[in-house]
């Protein structure tokens, strides 16, 4: 299929079309629309191509298998169809590579084709991992275990309400790579307040999570500096907080 052709197959449409481009490599973008007496129908499901698997084989196959193999259609559906479960790593450690990368677009394009293709391949493997299967067991529960101690203390600060948290993407090491897990909502550990106090602001800055660059200080937000670092982003503000309380807890 070329880009922009539609066609029906069975009783689903399919478009291919130019990809947003906001993760390297994903191009290619083909949407899935249940079929109807007129237009394109519902739209069911919307999958991003990557590198090889851009080519016309490929989607030609995607296409008839979706249509035609209840099984496949159903795990594409729900998530858990084997370039689905590979995306979700790839596109959540592409974001991170490509933050981090400091040489010309070709070089990130190698390294993230790489990863792809690491992931793609590997992929039973890292689901193996004890570490791997505790974290999505914890992302399903939608926990931010992490946090608990952290949260309890920030609700003794005077003035401060938390909003939302978020522990943030957990990392495993497989060979030489460290490759993050897809997290319930963002890859750096953050707290939102509806109001973060400036003498707490001023002290944590002043402390380890500013002096190592370990956080980001915002209005009323307060975020790992970068994934590698929530667990100990983490931890320090823990601590932190405990040595807060001493000094203001009873002003």
């Amino acid at each position: 299929m070329r880009l922009s052709e539609r066609r029906k197959e069975g009783v689903f449409y399919f478009a291919v079309q130019h990809a947003a481009g906001e993760v390297v490599g994903g191009e290619v973008e083909i949407a899935v629309f249940a079929a109807a007496p007129e237009g394109e129908g519902v739209l069911l499901l919307l999958r991003t191509f990557y590198f090889d698997e851009q080519s016309h084989e490929h989607i030609d196959n995607f296409c008839k298998e979706f249509a035609h193999d209840a099984h496949y259609r159903a795990i594409c559906l729900d998530g858990t169809a084997h370039w689905c479960r590979v995306a979700r790593l790839y596109e959540a450690n592409a974001r991170i590579l490509k933050e981090e990368h400091t040489l010309g677009p070709e070089p990130l394009e190698k390294s993230c084709q790489e990863l792809f293709h690491f992931l793609r391949r590997d992929l039973v493997l890292i689901e193996g991992r004890q570490e791997y299967q505790a974290e999505m067991a914890r992302v399903r529960r939608g926990e931010e275990v992490d946090f608990q101690e952290a949260l309890a203390l920030l609700a003794r600060v005077k003035g401060l309400k938390v909003v939302s948290a978020c522990q943030g993407a957990a990392m495993l090491q497989l060979e030489e790579r460290q490759i993050y897990l897809p997290s319930c909502h963002a890859l750096k550990a953050s707290i939102t307040m509806s109001n973060f106090p400036q003498r707490l602001k001023n002290y944590l800055h002043s402390g380890p999570l500013g002096q190592q660059h370990l956080a980001l200080f915002e209005e009323n937000r307060l975020s790992a500096g970068h994934p590698v670092n929530n667990k100990r982003f983490i931890w320090i503000l823990t601590s932190s907080l405990y040595a807060f309380l001493r000094k203001y807890g009873h002003k």
